[in-house]
Protein backbone atom coordinates (compact mmCIF):
# COMPACT_ATOMS: atom_id res chain seq x y z
CA UNK A 1 0.00 0.00 0.00
CA UNK A 2 1.10 3.57 -0.82
CA UNK A 3 1.10 6.41 0.92
CA UNK A 4 -0.41 9.78 -0.72
CA UNK A 5 -0.20 13.29 0.99
CA UNK A 6 -3.06 15.81 -0.62
CA UNK A 7 -2.37 19.10 0.06
CA UNK A 8 -5.24 21.32 -0.99
CA UNK A 9 -6.83 24.43 0.76
CA UNK A 10 -10.23 23.37 -0.76
CA UNK A 11 -11.75 20.96 1.91
CA UNK A 12 -13.88 19.27 -0.86
CA UNK A 13 -10.78 18.90 -3.02
CA UNK A 14 -9.08 17.29 -0.46
CA UNK A 15 -11.42 15.16 0.99
CA UNK A 16 -12.33 14.24 -2.49
CA UNK A 17 -8.96 12.82 -3.65
CA UNK A 18 -8.57 11.65 0.17
CA UNK A 19 -11.53 9.43 -0.50
CA UNK A 20 -10.33 8.65 -4.24
CA UNK A 21 -6.78 7.68 -3.04
CA UNK A 22 -8.79 5.10 -0.07
CA UNK A 23 -10.88 3.61 -2.69
CA UNK A 24 -7.44 2.95 -4.80
CA UNK A 25 -6.22 1.33 -1.14
CA UNK A 26 -3.35 3.99 -0.53
CA UNK A 27 -3.10 5.44 3.12
CA UNK A 28 -3.59 9.17 2.97
CA UNK A 29 -2.76 12.22 4.62
CA UNK A 30 -3.99 15.56 4.27
CA UNK A 31 -2.24 18.96 4.83
CA UNK A 32 -4.43 22.23 3.72
CA UNK A 33 -1.72 24.85 3.43
CA UNK A 34 2.04 24.63 2.45
CA UNK A 35 3.07 25.37 5.97
CA UNK A 36 1.08 22.80 7.80
CA UNK A 37 2.14 20.48 4.50
CA UNK A 38 5.92 21.18 5.16
CA UNK A 39 5.42 20.51 9.11
CA UNK A 40 3.76 17.38 8.06
CA UNK A 41 5.84 15.89 5.16
CA UNK A 42 9.08 14.47 6.96
CA UNK A 43 6.90 12.30 9.38
CA UNK A 44 4.12 11.26 7.07
CA UNK A 45 7.12 9.43 4.90
CA UNK A 46 4.73 9.87 1.89
CA UNK A 47 5.41 7.62 -1.53
CA UNK A 48 3.28 10.76 -3.41
CA UNK A 49 2.01 14.34 -2.80
CA UNK A 50 -0.75 15.41 -4.86
CA UNK A 51 -0.01 19.25 -4.52
CA UNK A 52 -2.44 22.31 -5.27
CA UNK A 53 -0.96 25.15 -6.96
CA UNK A 54 -2.98 27.89 -5.55
CA UNK A 55 -3.26 27.94 -2.24
CA UNK A 56 -3.07 30.95 -0.05
CA UNK A 57 0.25 31.56 2.08
CA UNK A 58 3.35 29.60 -0.03
CA UNK A 59 4.02 29.65 -3.21
CA UNK A 60 4.39 26.73 -5.07
CA UNK A 61 7.90 27.14 -5.81
CA UNK A 62 8.36 28.30 -2.40
CA UNK A 63 7.00 25.02 -1.07
CA UNK A 64 9.45 22.96 -3.88
CA UNK A 65 11.93 24.80 -2.50
CA UNK A 66 11.70 24.28 0.87
CA UNK A 67 11.56 20.45 -0.09
CA UNK A 68 14.64 20.66 -1.61
CA UNK A 69 16.16 22.52 1.57
CA UNK A 70 14.97 19.89 3.85
CA UNK A 71 16.68 17.06 1.72
CA UNK A 72 13.11 15.89 0.08
CA UNK A 73 13.70 17.03 -3.67
CA UNK A 74 13.16 13.87 -4.95
CA UNK A 75 9.75 13.16 -3.57
CA UNK A 76 7.30 12.45 -6.22
CA UNK A 77 4.81 14.82 -6.65
CA UNK A 78 1.63 15.58 -9.32
CA UNK A 79 0.62 19.29 -9.15
CA UNK A 80 -3.26 19.63 -9.41
CA UNK A 81 -3.96 23.25 -10.15
CA UNK A 82 -6.60 25.12 -12.68
CA UNK A 83 -3.59 27.38 -13.85
CA UNK A 84 -2.78 25.95 -16.89
CA UNK A 85 1.40 25.49 -17.72
CA UNK A 86 3.35 26.90 -20.48
CA UNK A 87 5.66 24.63 -22.29
CA UNK A 88 7.94 26.66 -20.48
CA UNK A 89 6.84 26.29 -17.43
CA UNK A 90 6.28 22.59 -17.20
CA UNK A 91 10.09 22.05 -18.34
CA UNK A 92 11.52 24.56 -15.66
CA UNK A 93 9.03 22.23 -13.27
CA UNK A 94 10.29 19.10 -13.56
CA UNK A 95 14.54 19.87 -14.48
CA UNK A 96 14.22 22.23 -11.45
CA UNK A 97 11.95 20.27 -9.03
CA UNK A 98 11.54 16.85 -10.55
CA UNK A 99 7.48 17.40 -10.87
CA UNK A 100 5.91 14.00 -11.96
CA UNK A 101 2.79 15.39 -13.83
CA UNK A 102 0.41 17.87 -13.65
CA UNK A 103 -3.23 17.13 -13.73
CA UNK A 104 -5.94 20.66 -14.07
CA UNK A 105 -8.92 21.12 -12.15
CA UNK A 106 -11.50 19.97 -12.42
CA UNK A 107 -10.06 16.35 -13.07
CA UNK A 108 -11.24 13.47 -14.90
CA UNK A 109 -11.30 10.83 -12.00
CA UNK A 110 -10.22 8.26 -14.16
CA UNK A 111 -7.44 10.16 -15.56
CA UNK A 112 -6.51 10.62 -12.02
CA UNK A 113 -6.47 7.38 -11.13
CA UNK A 114 -4.21 6.15 -13.89
CA UNK A 115 -2.04 9.01 -13.09
CA UNK A 116 -1.19 8.22 -9.69
CA UNK A 117 -0.43 4.69 -10.31
CA UNK A 118 1.79 5.50 -13.20
CA UNK A 119 3.98 8.17 -10.62
CA UNK A 120 3.64 5.10 -8.20
CA UNK A 121 5.76 2.80 -10.51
Amino acid sequence: MSKVMIVDDNRDIAETLKTIMEIEKHETEIAYNGEEFLSKVEKANPDLVLLDVMMPGLKTKEILTRLKEKGLGDLKIILVTVVRFSDEERKFLVEQFKIRDYITKPFDMPDLVNRVRKALQ
